[in-house]
């Protein structure tokens, strides 16, 4: 048996057996202090979570996910990194979200395969906050597919699962919220994988953000990365605080070390940027984060 002392510290019963396995004084165990250690996260533990998919005997995961932007709003004001509808500065926010699916070209069509995209999986967390890959979804070209995910509190990527002789998607393959021309994610022409920089921390999870790099590209670019996470303790918050910044002159990159800041289960993440130009075919923004989830249980 086991339990907590007024100090929380752990307690467990102990029968004591020599090495033969005769017992000694059985009616009268031992307790001794069974100290539970926390988990000690170093720049050491991204192969061996690579490698095994464990941390301190915790399911553990390494991300590496990638963000772009090409045309911005306006150079006064922060605009998410995201592929999709760059008429609009910020990300939609979903919450049990039921979402469609559309093709820019009929060429990405799963039945019969066309020469793009035929289907698609999407990563999201749904309405509890809980990881979760969704089946193969095919697409139907310049139709709208309706109704392909619902109760999804959060997109993470979506990415191409087959593909005709084109090998990439032929148009824009975007999710929509249903029933409307709200975009909530995009694969872009030429690609197979969305690149959005924005996220939430899965229900059950702990993320430790390890480094980013970022890039501009035509004109300097003044890059945040924030979440809903608070400076002191590292718990939940409802505003989106910086936890990095870059600026990075036109044409060059800059890599930071994030050292391992803390995200609690449900903390949302972003990269944005003050841009130094709106126009798209001269002003582009690229950043790459890495980050590590550990399972709390």
């Amino acid at each position: 048996m086991t339990d907590a002392n007024a100090n929380g510290i752990q307690t467990q019963e102990v029968s004591l057996y020599d090495k033969d396995g005769f017992a000694h004084d059985t009616d009268n165990p031992v307790r001794v202090e069974v100290t539970t250690l926390p988990i000690v996260v170093s720049e050491s533990m991204i192969e061996p979570i690579q490698l095994s998919g464990f941390w301190a005997g915790h399911v553990a995961m390494v991300w590496q996910l990638m963000a772009r932007r090409a045309g911005f709003t306006s150079t006064s004001i922060l605009n998410d990194v995201k592929e999709f509808d760059n008429s609009v500065a910020d990300y939609p926010e979903l919450s049990n979200s039921t979402l469609d699916i559309i093709s820019s070209s009929a060429a990405d069509d799963g039945n019969p395969q066309g020469t793009g995209v035929g289907t698609v999986k999407v990563v999201y967390l749904d309405s509890n906050n809980t990881l979760t890959e969704s089946a193969n979804i095919i697409l139907n070209g310049t139709t709208l597919v309706t109704a392909v995910l619902t109760g999804v509190n959060a997109v993470l990527w979506m990415e191409v699962t087959s593909v005709g002789s084109g090998k990439v998607a032929a148009g824009n393959i975007r999710l929509r919220i249903n029933g409307g021309t709200v975009e909530v994610e995009q694969i872009t022409a030429g690609g197979n994988k969305s690149l959005s920089g924005r996220g939430r921390v899965p229900a059950g999870y702990t993320a430790y953000l390890h480094s980013w790099t970022t890039h501009a590209i035509g004109n300097p670019m003044d890059m945040r990365l924030r979440g809903t996470v608070n400076t002191l303790d590292r718990s939940l918050s409802t505003v989106y605080h910086f936890l990095d910044n870059d600026y990075v002159g036109a044409g060059t990159d800059s890599h930071d070390n994030l050292s391992f800041q803390k995200l609690p289960a449900g903390a949302d993440w972003k990269v944005s940027v003050l841009a130094g130009g709106t126009a798209a075919n001269t002003n582009r923004c690229d950043a790459s984060i890495i980050m590590v989830l550990i399972a709390d249980a």
